[in-house]
């Protein structure tokens, strides 16, 4: 092109560099994620994006597919993420999700002075700790009132139990029977609490591996307690407990001599509408009550009653659907959550019924042992299939007396997650003006890394797929890594365009610069995503994610040395061709460290931090070639001459 086709102010004839550097990153964003008010002490995983990541269901959120976050990690301990953080420039407002049942799905920020907030307080409206309401007037649960008293889906049902004491009708059943001892309390419950995140995401069906019929064997005398851990629904059930001989499992519910556990699993802590739960809770996490065993439960009697349940028994437990009389209203006006259902889910195989009394043949419980402790998970009815609706767990002493139940490894707790980064975009004209469409190369960075709660990370791969495009040149696609750490292993690996896995491949490594040829042609497999996977030992963990800077390449004009274009004030490698630098339209100021920098208001090449396929769809329309950038996006010159201040958000529009 003889000149510019930006519209703005004329470009200046001398060979002076725009000292905009058009980077599109905001370096450094603080950011503060709270989980304070969930009534945990633990560390909580959670996703940072740009766009909502979830649609709301009538009972719950549906996590989309479509959407990939910009970064993750886990809290502290306390639930606390501190850090700084590269996050793009466009940035206003952010979403914070998590897949933890017992934190809020969701929390929106805004990005104020370089800094991000984001507090379930905010969402909640600093919901308390302890979560129990005192009402006015009395309630209680249906699967122990009088029958004449109770909704259809509970008149024939048998009465249960409520031998292990007295619960407070005007406080939403607050039990007065809570376990005060230590021993049957599990030690590591915040492990649980992220162990269950790693094992069941709420927004996500739960694994078959996970489902199972669970009662608990007891293989020796044993004490067994079971502590709560929490929820996520909208709807206030009862949980009761049975046992029974091994090989003499009950015929039904009814059979079963079912004895109350909680009266009320509302927590107050449903993420949908946390406050119009909150006014019908009544239960605080990590309450723990201790089973008893009554040899004469049979005849009706309580008499024998002990804490130690013989060896060759069986326990089973039983959550009957939205049994408390006081349930939730939304604060909206919506529908009311009163909804009674016959739907019943118990741990033994044939006992769980469906909302119309009829039993289910498959399991609507999820059981694993982690460490010490057995999780068990409840599905409350037939929308989500995320078996997290109410999650307990329990201890026995002897710790090992209850056997027959999958485990998880707590030391292969790790969480594998890919995050965006962004796309390069390439002019490969360089050194020359070009004809600034600025799609002559156009490379997708994903990033992905296995981390533990820690967040020390114990793999990371550098992903990038290419574009169609209709450059003349031969451009070969590398990436720089910055930084000195030496990983233990490093693997490659490509996917062509239609294939579903990665297969092995090999790439050259330049030990010189630490950089990686990925390919020297990317158009010989156009749209073909290429992988370089770090993995440390357990004492060689990170806790910074690597940095890496792609770039393209071509043969130079100097034996043994090559064309390189790196985006703007980049540096080359050790292997770049230095007779390019100061020709035609490149001002680069080599004494200064200043890169492929030009005059005016294009770059030769650029980072779009955030940019997706669909963002930059423009670029790749065969009928947009040869059209500069400024053209296809109306507030690109408003950005670039005002050196980034203005329309940050010019490549999402």
């Amino acid at each position: 092109m003889e000149k510019d086709v930006y519209d703005g102010s004329q470009e200046s004839e001398e060979n002076v560099y725009n000292d905009f550097n058009f980077s599109t990153v905001a370096s450094a964003t603080s950011l503060e994620v709270s989980y304070l008010n969930c009534g945990v002490s633990t560390n909580v995983y959670f996703e940072l994006y740009d766009e909502n990541p979830v649609t709301l269901g009538e009972y719950n959120y549906i996590k989309r597919d479509d959407v990939t976050p910009l970064y993750a990690a886990y809290t502290d301990e306390n639930g606390v993420f501190k850090g700084s953080i590269d996050l793009p420039a466009y940035l206003s407002k952010v979403y914070i999700y998590t897949p933890a049942f017992y934190a809020q799905t969701l929390i929106e920020a805004e990005v104020v002075n370089g800094a991000i907030v984001a507090s379930d307080d905010a969402m909640a409206g600093g919901v308390a700790t302890r979560t129990v309401t005192a009402t006015d007037e009395s309630h209680d649960s249906y699967m122990v009132m009088d029958v004449a008293n109770v909704p259809d889906a509970y008149k024939n049902d048998t009465r249960w139990k409520t031998w292990l004491g007295d619960y407070d009708k005007y406080k939403n059943g607050e039990i007065g029977y809570k376990y005060t001892g230590t021993e049957l309390v599990p030690s590591n419950v915040g492990d649980l609490y992220s162990a269950h995140t790693k094992v069941i995401n709420i927004n996500q069906t739960c694994p078959e591996t996970y489902r199972s019929y669970s009662d608990l064997y007891v293989n020796e005398e044993a004490e067994v307690a079971v502590t709560f851990l929490g929820q996520n629904t909208c709807w206030n059930s009862s949980l009761g407990y049975y046992f029974y001989k091994d090989g003499e499992k009950p015929a039904s519910l009814n059979a079963a001599n079912v004895i109350m556990l909680f009266p009320n699993t509302q927590d107050g802590q449903w993420s949908n509408d946390t406050s119009a739960a909150s006014k019908t809770a009544g239960i605080d996490r990590q309450t723990t009550v201790q089973l008893y065993y009554y040899p004469n439960i049979a005849s009706g009697s309580e008499e024998g009653k002990t804490s130690k349940f013989p060896a060759g028994y069986r326990i089973g437990l039983v959550l009957a659907c939205n049994a408390w009389s006081n349930y939730i209203v939304q604060n909206n006006g919506a529908t009311k959550r009163n909804v009674r259902s016959k739907y019943r889910a118990a741990t033994s195989e044939g006992l769980s019924v469906d909302a119309n009394g009829n039993n289910w043949d498959a399991p609507r419980t999820a059981a694993y042992k982690y460490g010490e402790s057995i999780m068990i998970s409840f599905e409350d009815y037939v929308t989500d299939e995320n078996f997290s609706d109410v999650v307990v767990t329990l201890k026995s002493n002897p710790v090992d007396a209850i056997t027959d139940i999958p485990e998880v490894d707590p030391e292969s707790n790790r969480t594998t997650t890919n995050t965006l980064k962004g796309i390069y975009a390439f002019e490969d004209q360089w050194p020359t003006q070009g004809d600034y469409d600025m799609n002559d190369v156009l490379v997708r960075y994903n990033y992905e890394k296995t981390f533990d709660k820690d967040n020390k990370i114990y793999s990371e791969s550098f992903i990038f797929k290419t574009f169609q495009n209709y450059a003349a040149n031969v451009n070969g696609l590398a990436f720089r890594v910055n930084s000195t750490v030496t990983p233990d292993t490093i693997k490659y690996a490509i996917r062509k365009v239609g294939k579903t896995d990665f297969t092995e491949t090999t790439f050259t490594y330049e030990s010189d610069d630490n950089v990686y040829l990925l390919t020297d042609d990317v158009k010989s497999n156009m749209g073909a995503e290429y992988k370089v996977t770090f993995t440390y030992k357990d004492s060689n963990s990170i806790t910074t994610e690597t940095s890496v800077s792609p770039f393209i390449y071509r043969e130079g004009t100097q034996e043994g040395k090559r064309w390189e274009m790196h985006i703007t004030t980049e540096a080359p490698t050790s292997y770049a061709d230095m007779s390019f630098f100061g020709q035609d339209d490149d001002a680069s100021d080599l004494s200064k460290g200043v890169y492929y920098v030009r005059s005016g208001n294009y770059p030769f090449a650029f980072f779009l931090s955030g940019a997706t396929e669909t963002d930059l769809s423009k670029l790749l329309e065969p009928k947009n070639e040869y059209k500069a950038i400024s053209e296809l996006y109306s507030d690109y010159a408003g950005w670039a001459t005002s050196n980034g201040a203005s329309n940050k958000d010019w490549y999402k529009k």
